[in-house]
């Protein structure tokens, strides 16, 4: 808070927005020397102009960074511009290729090309998938391989039938029946 020594003068009413403007020295020419030949006989708009000088400064002041921020800022800014620029150049190419074709175009081109491929497909490739001497050997293996799982089974079932057979003649020879 600013303690003042002596009470603060009015500027005049009608020339209050002028001494504003002639402070900035944004007023014209005919304002200016109005303004001059009114400051010379009017004490209370003199002191408004000086209370202006002295606070406006510290209202507004410029606030300029160091030139060390603006060399960081320049040298961060063109970095993210060259990272943009690199990033950007695959899929422009891409697009550049594309973009003079109108779509339509590339449609068609795209079905004739799917079409063509099943067509080629359909019919060389009847020949070229099936074998006719695959299929007799996956047949015989199929009819083997059920044969190979039963006598697992068989394997087992003979083992069970040793081992009573052992338990029969183990308890004979003991005397147990």
């Amino acid at each position: 808070m600013v303690v003042r020594d002596k009470p603060a003068l009015k500027a005049c009413r009608d020339l209050e927005e002028d001494l504003v403007l002639y402070y900035y020295g944004e007023v014209s020419e005919s304002a200016r020397g109005n303004c001059d030949a009114h400051l010379k006989n009017c004490e209370a708009c003199r002191a408004s102009l000086a209370e202006m000088r002295s606070l406006l400064p510290m209202t507004a002041a410029h606030d300029e960074p160091a030139q060390a921020f603006w060399e960081d800022y320049s040298r961060e800014m063109r970095r993210k511009l060259d990272a943009v620029a690199e990033s950007e150049t695959w899929w422009r190419r891409i697009v550049g290729l594309v973009a003079p074709l109108p779509v339509p175009a590339l449609a068609t081109g795209a079905v004739l090309l799917l079409a063509l491929t099943l067509t080629l497909t359909l019919t060389l490739g009847k020949g070229l998938w099936r074998s006719s001497t695959s299929a007799p050997d996956d047949e015989a293996f199929m009819e083997v391989l059920p044969m190979a799982e039963q006598l697992d089974f068989f394997s087992n079932m003979e083992l069970l039938d040793n081992l009573d057979l052992l338990e029969t003649l183990t308890g004979q020879g003991n005397g147990t029946a």
